[in-house]
């Protein structure tokens, strides 16, 4: 990874225009540009039937859509390595107590599973919020090593994705992931452990704020963080691989917090305790705000200025502070809002590993059969997996409790994706899907990319113009240059004019036997669908 010291030329970003700053809704029907945008952030990949199927609706009735999570959860991932002898293939493991023989075999099947919820993701924010949340109370399976709490914590995160936060704060600072994680199993009475209490402050809830003194970062005091692990003692994982509370490991002392909290007092409240705590740090805005600057960070734009944090940030953290934490009514008001829509905020953020592999193989319609056999399936999601792991994106192994540094590294943010050793590894992924096709070893043959699936998005793919401003207008976020387009034509048709390619295409439609003239045609798409994915434009949301 490029390191900090490499970008000190970057010490400005980018400051957008401030355009609309307003959150009142838009108007009237999406329309295709401003569907696009929209699904761009709210999903890894906007398919063209997606965009298609929403851009007639208004953006109230789109986010009815985007809101509303899976009927059901997804079927737990299984087991699909013969040398797991406790699980047979094509059964869940995570129904059987964790063994440590079989720790690899489980990982492979856990995050290549999770790999499909992303693939394979529903018309809905579950997915990219569940990430987004796992960069926001992290964990990392390199130190939580037991694979029923990676995959009971991944649960977690996708049935509270779009829920009330604080009821998530509470439900993560008791789960046995996060326990194990930050070491909050080993928080007695008599020797309290700091790191859960130092870390619910600090990255999960309210944020450090300006140091104003020493141990003193303005919303929480060293004092505080040493009495909420008080707060936090006796909580224990027991042999069922559950959370319990064990009442003789428990501080049963008053606690007292800063003036910041008006010195309010937690009293022994045995298991409920934790919750007062978490109530606590709730009732105060600035944690709303906190939480708010991160979403749209993650959301809209990672550069938050004096103007956007009067118009933007604290109305929406007031919506999130009055309704109790409820996380639906800030992405409703934020994602229909004028000021979400406004072009300057499209193509501004570039596109993170996940964006950009998993989006590409739904937007290139990549298919994966549902009936496929999980080893193999799980072989493809583990094989993008790992080309995502060599773009510095490793799901469930962020590089350390802060999560990733494009997401709060000022003033570099999402820069960091895009370095020397990075970008070589997109384009390679790009290239193999498009030119090579996928194998693995547990696979009998290549699945290939099928080049006319996007020939045909176009209303009329004989018609180089039609066919060119589709596939562009769907893989960028703003409209292709004529320069650009110049280039695609090059391509296509070689510096002949406009009509050859009707010509090329109309001879194809009525020779299907030919298979020359099909080559022909499907070597020269993949050529032109691979300059548009290998350009700075797709690296753009």
């Amino acid at each position: 990874m490029r390191t900090q010291e490499n970008n000190l030329e970057n010490k400005n970003h980018p400051k957008l225009k401030s355009g609309i700053l307003s959150l009142l809704p838009i108007e009237g029907e999406l329309g295709y540009e401003q569907t696009k945008h929209l699904l761009n952030r709210c999903v890894f990949g906007a398919r063209h039937s997606e965009i298609e199927f929403l851009k007639n609706k208004t953006a109230e009735e789109a986010l009815d859509f985007l809101l509303t999570g899976p009927i059901a959860p997804p079927t737990p991932p299984l087991s699909v390595k013969e040398s797991d002898e406790e699980a047979p293939i094509g059964q869940t493991w995570t129904t059987i107590k964790y063994n440590s023989d079989y720790r690899s075999e489980r990982l492979y099947s856990y995050l290549a599973w999770w790999m499909g919820q992303i693939v394979h993701r529903d018309l809905n924010l579950t997915e990219k919020m569940a990430f987004f949340w796992h960069n926001h109370f992290v964990t990392e399976h390199d130190v939580v090593r037991n694979t029923n709490f990676n995959y009971t914590y991944n649960t977690l995160l996708r049935e509270q994705a779009l829920g009330n936060i604080k009821t998530f704060a509470e439900k993560i600072t008791v789960s046995p992931a996060m326990l194990d994680y930050l070491d909050g199993f080993k928080n007695v009475n008599g020797a309290p452990n700091e790191n859960y209490a130092r870390e619910l402050f600090e990255l999960f809830t309210i944020g450090k704020g300006p140091l104003i003194g020493e141990g003193n970062y303005t919303f929480y005091t060293e004092h505080d963080i040493r009495e909420a692990a008080k707060v936090l003692t006796g909580w224990k994982i027991n042999a069922n691989e559950e959370a319990y509370f064990n009442s003789s490991k428990h501080d049963k002392s008053k606690k007292i917090f800063s003036e910041y909290y008006n010195h309010k007092s937690i009293s022994n409240n045995e298991e409920e305790e934790y919750k007062d705590l978490i109530t606590l740090i709730f009732e105060k805005k600035d944690t709303a705000r906190y939480l708010v600057r991160k979403l749209y960070r993650y959301l809209v734009y990672y550069q938050i200025e004096e103007e956007i944090e009067e118009a933007i940030i604290e109305p929406l953290s007031t919506i999130l502070f009055e309704n109790k934490y409820e996380l639906k009514p800030v992405l409703r008001t934020l994602l229909s809002s004028q000021h979400f829509f406004d072009t300057n905020l499209r193509g501004c953020m570039i596109k993170n590993p996940l964006e950009v592999s998993a989006g590409i193989l739904r937007q290139l319609e990549f298919e994966i059969p549902e009936n496929t056999d999980p080893v193999i399936k799980y072989s493809l999601w583990n094989s993008i997996r790992y080309a995502i792991r060599e773009q510095d994106l490793e799901i469930g192994n962020p590089p350390d409790v802060a999560g990733w540094p494009a997401w709060y590294l000022e003033p570099l943010f999402d820069e960091i994706w895009i370095n020397t050793a990075t970008v070589p590894e997109r384009a390679s992924f790009i290239q193999t899907i498009i030119f090579q096709g996928f194998k693995t070893k547990e696979m009998p043959e290549k699945m290939y990319f099928d080049p006319f699936k996007i020939a045909y998005l176009a209303e009329d793919p004989s018609d180089i113009n039609t066919l060119i401003s589709t596939v562009t207008g769907l893989l960028f976020p703003h409209s292709a240059t004529e320069s650009q387009i110049q280039i695609f034509k090059d391509i296509l048709i070689q510096g002949l004019p406009d009509f050859e390619w009707t010509i090329e295409w109309t001879h194809y439609i009525n020779n299907p036997e030919d298979e020359n003239q099909k080559k022909l045609i499907s070597d020269r798409l993949k050529l032109f669908i691979a300059k548009v994915t290998l350009m700075a434009e797709y690296q753009l949301m």
